[in-house]
């Protein structure tokens, strides 16, 4: 609130402290499955798939937000938007295919 406008500028900071964080829960996660002693089949997985769309899209989407924020002078918009149009298809893709892989519960 103090440090930018939030009228005239799109909230950056906020964005990358909860990127930052949800990309560590994401690292915690992974960490954990590689740690446990179950057999766990990645591909039918849903919270894998998930994780993997969501840590794509945020590995990505935070130097893209830092540079339309800060060095838009510098760089052609049009390109930025193109990079981050293909992360956000990149991680509906990882969804989609978890949705599709993932087991589903039996209701009785």
């Amino acid at each position: 609130m103090f440090f930018q406008n939030y009228l005239y500028q799109i909230q950056t900071i906020p964005y990358l402290i909860a990127s930052v964080l949800l990309i560590t829960s994401i690292v915690f996660y992974f960490s954990e499955i590689l740690n446990t002693n179950e057999v766990l089949f990645i591909k039918t997985n849903l919270m894998f798939w998930i994780s993997v769309g969501y840590l794509l899209y945020l590995a990505g989407n935070i130097p893209i937000r830092v540079v339309r924020n800060y060095l838009f002078e510098l760089v052609d918009l049009q390109n930025v938007l193109e990079i981050s149009s293909i992360l956000s298809i990149v991680m509906n893709f990882c969804f989609i295919l978890g949705f599709i892989w993932g087991e589903k519960d039996k209701q009785y």
